[in-house]
């Protein structure tokens, strides 16, 4: 038996494209967790990182503000994105991975949805990114929570590209969503 199929929600009857309306719904108080992995190719990027030796400034209060500030632009980068969202609180958890290391992942450690995140960075180290948005309204936070990280690892890109040409963006996701009509998913179920 197949899974039955879901119809894509920002697709009319007639497959154009049009922007949801949420005016219908109720507003709920909606939180969304997003994480991404930076790996480095060169391995003393994480020590000029941590030494705030890149003559562009320090490079995780960069990213901190960058990934922030994609978030409340989140409009901007996806078309169909609600305009406005009420953004409450946001954070932005940078961590340095040493080469060795396990990416940490705290209490997501048994998350099934953070499966992937515990392997081992690489052989020069990384970044590990999360970003948290909370609202109280009709739409989710999680394109914007994605933003956040896309954001902030895009802007430790730009400022560590000189000492590193090979530095990578991946393992971008949704680990967590509350609040809504499609209730609770992935860290937020897990016990």
């Amino acid at each position: 038996m197949r899974p039955e199929r879901k119809s894509l929600p920002h697709l009319d009857t007639g497959s154009e494209v049009h922007q949801i309306s949420v005016g219908h719904k109720v507003s709920t108080r909606r939180v969304a967790v997003a994480v991404g992995v930076i790996r480095f190719s060169n391995p003393q990027v994480k020590d000029i990182i941590k030494d705030h030796a890149l003559e562009k400034g320090d490079v995780l209060a960069v990213a901190r503000v960058a990934g922030i500030m994609a978030v409340k632009n989140t409009s901007n980068w996806i078309p169909l994105a609600h305009n406005n969202v009420a953004v409450e609180g946001c954070s932005v958890d940078l961590n340095l991975v040493n080469p060795e290391d396990e990416i940490p992942t705290h209490a997501l450690q048994e998350s099934r949805q953070s499966r992937g995140m515990t392997q081992p960075i690489g052989p020069c180290g990384g970044l590990r990114i999360k970003v948290t948005c909370e609202s109280t309204g009709k739409t989710g936070v999680e394109m914007e929570a994605m933003c956040g990280v896309v954001g902030a690892a895009l802007t430790v890109v730009d400022m560590c590209k000189a000492v590193d040409k090979e530095i990578t963006v991946g393992d971008v996701k949704i680990i967590g969503k509350k609040g809504g009509n499609s209730g609770d998913w992935g860290i937020f179920t897990e016990g």
